[in-house]
């Protein structure tokens, strides 16, 4: 009797890789011409809006290595200002971090690490407000039968329809008459409504869970929060982790909000945009290159460690749990 042969996981892993190939190769072989030349026109457009895109960043990273003076001299005569400098001044780095400043309202200087400190918290607590908070009122509004439950979900989508740009005068004077003006707890309080589009998202993925969960635990003497905390957050994680990604990139080049509502707290977006003019007055504009090569490192790194799972969770229409 023949003896059957024993299929490791390693080649079973090469032979799906193997057919997934081939399918893919048979995909592109049975496109038409007419698909095949929309396709190369649609890839030229995607890697000149690529290089759009690129051109600035590594503009960017190559001068803030270079000394200023170099730097005018190219400017002015015409030169390749895409030249790899001579001479690497690595100490650009250091004179931003320890340069850069500006001046609060009561005469203390903020340095660029202070900045850095502020848009860490800044983000936090947008994060949390933005990302939790709505997946509790998405989570209620999902699963529980009450009676201003339709009408709540109306207001929030009517709410969204209306446009803000007009408002920012009266919400400027509210926010001062609150005494929230220049407070961290302007923050906390405008993080935490709990709706808006996260709240879409997080309520079409409660929606979409099976109250069999729940029911279970009922019967096993749980409650509605170990429900919630332990059976509906954890099945969430994905839509919620990519949402806080998306809330920590958008809340971290934010310069606006912090620029009018928190002026003696300037995260290192509304920090750099404030200190622009005086710091390149001073002739140190390579050393603000480099403050801004480190104000966008973070979001880099963390898009580069993540830009997998922000493309699983979004399909063509939304996010999927």
């Amino acid at each position: 009797m023949a003896k059957s042969k024993i299929i490791t996981p390693e080649e079973l892993f090469s032979k799906k890789s193997k057919r997934r190939k081939n399918d893919d190769a048979s995909i592109l072989t049975q496109r038409t011409a007419s698909e095949r030349v929309l396709y190369t026109i649609m890839f030229i457009i995607f890697v000149i809006y690529s290089i759009s895109l690129l051109y600035p960043l590594f503009y960017l990273l190559i001068n803030s290595f270079n000394d200023s003076l170099t730097y005018s001299r190219n400017i002015s005569t015409g030169k390749n200002v895409f030249s790899f400098p001579e001479v690497w001044h690595f100490e650009n780095y250091v004179t931003a971090m320890n340069g850069m400043k500006m001046v609060n309202s009561v005469g203390d200087p903020i340095y660029l690490p202070e900045m850095f400190f502020n848009s860490v918290w800044y983000c936090g607590i947008t994060i949390f407000g933005g990302v939790f908070i709505s997946s509790c009122t998405g989570y209620v509004i999902a699963k529980y039968r009450f009676k201003a439950r339709n009408f709540i979900y109306a207001l929030v989508i009517f709410s969204m329809t209306i446009p803000i740009v007009g408002t920012a005068g009266a919400t400027f004077k509210l926010f001062r008459q609150l005494n929230l003006y220049d407070s961290p707890l302007y923050v906390v309080v405008c993080s935490l409504g709990g709706f808006g589009f996260n709240f879409l998202i997080m309520y079409g993925f409660f929606n979409s869970i099976s109250w069999s969960y729940a029911e279970a635990v009922f019967i096993d003497g749980g409650g509605h929060f170990s429900v919630f905390f332990k059976i509906m957050l954890p099945q969430a994680k994905m839509p919620m982790l990519t949402l806080a990604i998306m809330a920590f990139i958008g809340a971290w080049n934010d310069y606006m909000t912090p620029l009018l509502y928190l002026p003696d707290f300037p995260t290192i977006a509304s920090g750099l945009y404030r200190i622009q003019a005086s710091f390149l007055r001073s002739g140190l504009r390579t050393a603000y290159f480099a403050g801004l090569m480190l104000s966008i490192l973070p979001v880099i790194i963390l898009f580069s460690c993540f830009s997998d799972v922000i493309m699983k969770n979004f399909t063509m229409g939304g996010l999927k749990g």
